[in-house]
């Protein structure tokens, strides 16, 4: 969990840390305090933390506020005496252009808000600690948003473009700690210096060549732990270089050590492991707060089953646990969403890859085949996934959501009526598990929620969506929680938007 002081620091930088109307103002403090040295007056009342009461105690040494057991605290702040002192206070996330509420969804008690416009085929999102935005255009141009004036929403003039990929753009990751912001290539991965006092990132250097280009092309890539990790997407919707055996080549997730970087870039053919393999287009990868693993992948399409078309309703689009060493099924196989009597979740044979040997028995058999954690609807086209982790401060998202992931639907092209052009969230156990939609007659339901979708105040509605006056066919890709204020963060690639979702004041 994040203190108190160190929020403090991070909302500086971001200078973020404005709100409209005191009496909504949120802490950020930890347990139950005990009195400090000095004489700090009371701290502003705010909002209950996570799991605890509204009315928060005096923080330790003075300086941490809140309620027994929450994350954010409302009598006791910072800085001051057994009463508290200042209270650290979460930017309103409703700052921004409002959406029609005829003409969109999202849960009651939140709000919707467009913060910038007409940045290209915006992609995945990142923040760094400090509250910087990061994100990277379809076309490798990688780019800094800092709402230096603390207005909530991006002008041009606080969004810089840092560096470029030379093209293939789909997300950036920051490792502070060693002190590199990485992105994927056309042709592997590059690196650049990165500080959060630095305004360009330079040329930067490769560490990684020689990966496939063309069909499920993008490099996804994330470093954790002293890895690199970095995604190749197959070559078409059911290809591989052999019919009996998982492709080491492409379809996979290689991870690199690179501790050992000496400056010549890794080669993908000679150089790393295969992580997991049998995958098709794994676009988006994370991990929860346990350190966990978790893709979402976009599955086959045109798929049959007993010789009948299911693709309408099949494959479900997964959620894997990545763990090495396990297989995916790809292309031998594909998950059940509904056919038949097949419970769903259930791996079975892909009909449409030529030549395929395998059966129903072996694509079920978990040795050669791993259980997905569950799916969202097919060709809903997930591209991203966050968790809403113990990191992130309370009081923007509802509670409820606290340790789920958020799943972004880029839309579908291959079901009627279409499908997807949302975000979900996916409900996920201390366990790191989640529970199977189910199927009645001709009708799956899903464990998720709708966080952002066509509709309007009182329903969801699935399929294409327009924004009046806004955006045209909102596509979702790249989901973000903001480690400053705790809102949702979202980029659409269709007109190059960027939306906050959060909790109404």
């Amino acid at each position: 969990m994040r203190n108190l002081a160190s929020t403090i620091a991070v909302g500086a930088a971001f200078a973020a840390l404005s709100c409209s109307g005191s009496s909504n103002m949120t802490g950020t403090g930890g347990g139950p305090g005990t009195a400090g040295d000095g004489g700090g007056t009371a701290g502003t009342s705010g909002a209950a933390g996570t799991g605890g009461s509204a009315s928060g105690t005096a923080g330790t040494g003075g300086a941490t506020g809140g309620a027994a057991g929450g994350r954010g605290g409302s009598a006791a702040g910072t800085g001051g005496g057994a009463a508290g002192g200042n209270t650290t206070t979460l930017a309103d996330p409703c700052r921004g252009t409002a959406l029609p509420t005829t003409g969109h969804y999202v849960p009651s008690g939140m709000c919707a808000r467009t913060i910038a416009t007409g940045l290209g085929e915006m992609r995945q999102l990142t923040f760094s600690s400090n509250g910087d935005l990061w994100g990277v255009n379809a076309d490798g141009q990688i780019k800094r948003f800092r709402d230096a004036n603390g207005d909530g929403v991006f002008q041009t003039a606080e969004i810089v473009n840092w560096a470029s990929t030379g093209g293939n753009g789909q997300n950036v990751h920051i490792d502070e700690a060693g002190g590199y912001l990485y992105s994927g290539t056309n042709g592997g991965v590059r690196r650049w210096a990165w500080s959060n006092t630095t305004d360009s990132g330079g040329t930067g250097q490769d560490v990684l060549t020689g990966q496939p280009t063309g069909g499920h092309g993008k490099h996804t890539v994330h470093v954790w732990d002293g890895w690199m990790y970095v995604m190749s997407g197959s070559s078409g919707n059911v290809t591989a270089t052999s019919t009996s055996a998982y492709d080491t080549t492409r379809n996979i997730i290689k991870r690199f050590n690179i501790s050992t970087f000496s400056g010549t870039a890794f080669t993908w053919g000679s150089s790393g492991e295969v992580f997991i393999d049998g995958i098709r287009n794994v676009l988006g990868f994370n991990r929860d707060g346990m350190g966990r693993m978790y893709g979402v992948q976009n599955g086959q399409d045109n798929v049959m089953y007993g010789g009948t078309d299911v693709h309408n309703d099949n494959p479900g689009e997964v959620i894997l646990r990545l763990e090495a060493g396990l297989h995916h099924g790809y292309p031998f196989c594909f998950v059940a969403q509904r056919v038949n009597s097949i419970a769903p979740g259930t791996q079975v044979v892909s009909e449409i890859f030529p030549g395929n040997t395998r059966d129903d028995a072996w694509c079920q058999n978990t040795t050669n085949v791993a259980r997905p954690v569950t799916f969202v609807q097919a060709h809903s086209a997930p591209m991203d996934i966050v968790f809403f982790t113990s990191a992130a401060p309370a009081g923007n998202l509802p509670e409820r959501w606290r340790n789920g992931a958020f799943v972004s639907q880029h839309g579908s092209w291959n079901r009627e009526p279409a499908t997807g052009y949302r975000v979900v969230w996916v409900p996920f156990a201390a366990d790191g598990t989640s529970t199977m939609p189910t199927n009645s007659g001709t009708t799956t339901t899903f464990p998720h929620e709708v966080v952002l979708s066509r509709g309007n105040a009182s329903a969801s509605q699935d399929g294409t969506w327009n924004v009046t006056g806004g955006e045209t066919n909102v596509r979702p890709v790249g989901v973000a929680v903001s480690p400053v204020d705790g809102a949702l963060y979202i980029s659409s690639d269709s007109g190059g938007y960027l939306y906050r979702v959060g909790l109404q004041r």
